[in-house]
């Protein structure tokens, strides 16, 4: 079929964006592929499933085409199989900039990540989160990748995979901020980024995504996500000690009066602490069924007033001044 007229799709069927990026990795499509030139504007046609792509072709959408690119919600698991099937080979791919081939990775992993954070055993997940940030701290380690080039390309939604690899590169930036350059603490940072919210695998979905206020008893239930993820975890010989703290400790603060303890200051792991910064960043600035994202300033500003208080001085500082180089 010509792709020469593009062909309207229909007003019902709910369709799912995809990185632009991802046509560099494409010979052909596996499923339909559409953009949107508008988003007042239905979705018109631009590929067909098994049509050959015109890397030229691609390459000049990628490079001057604002329009967004689309498949249908229900090829969305077909798609992103496809992708992770030939992860390793875009990875390797010279000619995608690092932040493009994260790009590529998050959105390759999404559904695999989604699905195995849902079972009832989590041996699935933290075998993925493994795999997972060794890919994402090799891809962060490669070039000078800066916090908001990160910042720019990745998803801000509130679907658990879009939070826990966001954070997961972005620990894995502050940590080199720092001055963590070893690649295996590197690789462990990110990891435990990843894992740091396995114990929201308890809390009920009607929770997770409601617009209105919690109930105390619901609020109860998000603060024992720490502890239900240490529980997860620490019986795995797998998992150090700094990443069982960055999921125990995450939203302790450094006045006490943070959860699950209330343990204070020194008490604190320099994991839990640096992730505690970016965690709070990439929730601020990701969408939430409750309230509309804070620009990344917004968040950062937020992030200074509590310096000292809930969050260490100089992981603010130092994550505040990488944001703006």
């Amino acid at each position: 079929m010509s792709t020469a007229t593009p062909t309207a799709a229909s007003n019902v069927t709910k369709f799912v964006r995809v990185p632009t990026c991802i046509l560099k990795t494409l010979d052909q499509t596996c499923v339909d592929l559409f953009l949107q030139h508008d988003p007042k504007e239905p979705h018109v046609l631009y590929r067909d499933a098994g049509y050959p792509l015109s890397q030229d072709r691609a390459q000049g959408l990628v490079e001057t085409c604002d329009e967004a690119l689309f498949v249908r919600a229900s090829d969305y698991a077909n798609f992103s199989k496809d992708l992770a099937n030939s992860l390793e080979k875009s990875l390797e791919d010279e000619s995608l900039a690092p932040t493009e081939r994260y790009e590529v990775l998050q959105f390759a992993v999404s559904l695999e990540i989604e699905q195995s954070m849902r079972m009832v055993n989590s041996d699935s997940y933290v075998a993925n989160t493994k795999t997972l940030g060794k890919q994402i701290s090799s891809l962060l380690n490669e070039g000078e990748v800066l916090p908001k080039d990160l910042y720019q390309i990745v998803r801000h939604d509130f679907h658990t995979f879009v939070h826990v690899t966001n954070v997961a590169g972005y620990a894995t930036l502050l940590a080199k901020e720092l001055g963590i350059s070893d690649p295996s603490e590197l690789e462990r940072i990110s990891v435990g980024g990843l894992l740091h919210d396995i114990g929201k695998r308890y809390i009920p979905p009607s929770i997770l995504t409601k617009t209105g206020a919690l109930t105390t008893k619901e609020w109860g239930i998000i603060r024992e996500h720490p502890l239900n993820g240490y529980k997860d975890l620490c019986h795995r010989e797998s998992i150090n000690h700094g990443q069982l703290m960055m999921t125990y400790q995450h939203h302790e603060h450094l006045n006490g009066n943070g959860y699950p303890v209330g343990v204070a200051s020194d008490e604190i792991h320099p994991w839990a602490k640096m992730l505690a910064v970016v965690d709070v960043f990439d929730a601020l600035t990701g969408d939430r069924p409750y309230r509309t994202p804070a620009t990344a300033e917004e968040a950062i500003q937020f992030i200074e007033s509590k310096a000292g208080t809930q969050f260490d001085k100089e992981m603010v500082q130092c994550w505040a001044s990488a944001m703006q180089q």
